[in-house]
């Protein structure tokens, strides 16, 4: 199996396979990329940032041969949330890795973080404060064991703070007093609901915090972890050097060396305002984590299946209506998924849908298709993406009533057609389980053209259920202002 996470500072790819349910790593990869100092206050990332992202990605894909699609996944993180010509970014991407390239929110992405680092420490029953500092973000995390309990991305980043507080390179103290002060501020909105749960321990990830740890070793200022002494003394050697380009530390790479500065005062900010007292590092990282949320994916305990049976307890759903209409689905997806060309990802979409699609009535019954597709476009959803998201989205907004273009936007344009089929398939669920009870339906047959699908029924049993015969025309009307066809005999 293989991750990549495409940051906004570097590309790292880690190759493993599984042992015992464990995760070997049998190839490490990394490469700067730097991809977030090529964005531009219009949030376009520039020529040369895109290319140098997908030249990494051809090196990287030399490596990917003989592993199976499923057990591949890229993600990016912060630069292609915020860039605007992001999705042509992931498309080229797509091109080269012949993989799933996806996005995640910034709570997704600590809550893989945390995944990844938790597997890499001691198991333990007390609280952790683990953060990463990535080229955009800053994650934050406590949790136990392997479950996080508190998640949130903050926009402090070690590459757009050196292009904020570090201009044309030029290393000054107030400029590095500016980078600690607004790191207390964005960090202050989340101090209280931190400290309020409290930690036992604090745990670095990422290169920023890596090298800060080098750096302090390789002047004796290191002794247990690190501490805010250690760290002031560096911020004072690194504060006699004029320019980024004459940072001159033993065991920091040049590359390294110009994020330097900004990862120091971001670290120095939450150390002061959260009271970090001493920190210890660790080499897990989101890379790991993704290769163990993927092999949770293909294992009883995946945590999309708890999101989904969370958010549907949460919002009062009716399970037994959910589950009838979720196995239809089902079975009219087994008759049409060879003819229609739908993968396995696909069934997923249909799924969780399927469970979750009258979720906006706890909000309102008058639209609730729409309140569901907001919910589920805006909640923080352990375990998808962003387009996942999207998807499932369009799927519950389009169940019932009419059909509309606008909900396809977000979509990828190559997905879009299954999505509308998907769509139909679980509208078709919905008006057979419109009774809300438990009934019998003979076997029925599917059969898929080109623009739709007819329903062969056993003729007596369909004369026999009016209102569903009423529904089923009612859609034949729905299908045909979107260019398709619904017949049944």
């Amino acid at each position: 199996m293989a991750a990549i996470d495409m940051g906004s500072n570097s590309f790292h790819m880690v190759i493993a396979r599984t042992d015992t349910e464990e995760v070997r790593p049998t190839q490490k990869l990394a490469e700067k990329v730097m991809l977030a100092a090529g964005l531009g206050e219009d949030n376009v990332l520039d020529d040369d940032a895109f290319q140098r992202g997908l030249d990494c990605l051809r090196r990287f894909a030399q490596c990917l041969e003989g592993i199976e699609p499923k057990w591949i996944r890229c993600v990016g993180t912060n630069t292609l949330r915020k860039a605007r010509n992001g999705e042509a970014f992931l498309r080229e991407a797509r091109q080269i890795l012949q993989c799933p390239v996806e996005v995640v929110a910034g709570r997704e992405e600590a809550r893989l973080i945390y995944l990844g680092v938790s597997h890499s420490l001691a198991s333990s029953i007390e609280n952790r404060l683990v953060f990463d500092i990535g080229g955009g973000s800053t994650e934050f995390i406590i949790g136990r064991e392997f479950e996080p309990l508190l998640t949130e991305s903050l926009h402090l980043g070690c590459v757009s703070y050196r292009e904020r507080y570090f201009p044309d390179g030029k290393i000054t103290e107030q400029g590095f007093k500016k980078a600690v002060l607004k790191t207390r501020v964005e960090v202050s909105s989340i101090e209280k609901e931190y400290r309020d749960l409290g930690w036992s321990s604090a745990v670095g990830a990422s290169g920023t915090v890596k090298a800060i740890k080098t750096a302090l070793i390789e002047n004796a200022w290191y002794t247990d972890g690190i501490e805010l002494d250690g760290l002031y003394k560096l911020r004072d050697k690194i504060l006699s050097f004029n320019t980024l380009a004459d940072i001159d530390i033993p065991g920091i790479k040049a590359e390294r060396r110009v994020v330097l500065p900004s990862g120091l005062a971001i670290l120095i900010g939450i150390f002061e305002q959260l009271k970090v007292e001493k920190l210890r590092f660790s080499e897990g990282a989101m890379r790991e984590g993704i290769l163990y949320d993927m092999l949770g994916r293909h294992e009883p305990e995946d945590v999309r299946v708890r999101t989904i049976r969370s958010l549907m307890k949460r919002c009062g759903v009716d399970e037994a209506h959910a589950e009838r209409v979720q196995k239809t689905a089902l079975e009219l997806f087994r008759q049409v998924q060879v003819d229609w060309d739908f993968g396995e990802y696909c069934r997923d979409w249909l799924n969780w849908s399927a469970l979750s699609h009258e979720i906006g009535l706890m909000v309102s019954h008058s639209g609730f298709h729409k309140h569901g597709a907001y919910l589920l476009t805006y909640s923080d959803l352990p375990g998808f993406t962003n387009q996942d998201q999207a998807i499932i989205a369009a799927l519950v907004g389009g169940h019932r009533r009419k059909f509309r273009d606008t909900a396809f936007e977000p979509i990828l344009p190559h997905l879009q057609e299954k999505v509308r089929r998907l769509m139909l398939v679980l509208r078709l669920a919905v008006v057979f389980n419109r009774s809300r009870r438990d009934v019998v339906m003979p076997d029925y047959r599917v059969k898929t053209n080109k623009d739709g699908v007819t329903i062969n029924f056993d003729s007596d049993w369909i004369q026999s259920q009016p209102l569903l015969l009423a529904e089923l025309q009612q859609e034949q009307d729905a299908w045909s202002k979107v260019g398709h066809t619904l017949e049944f005999e």
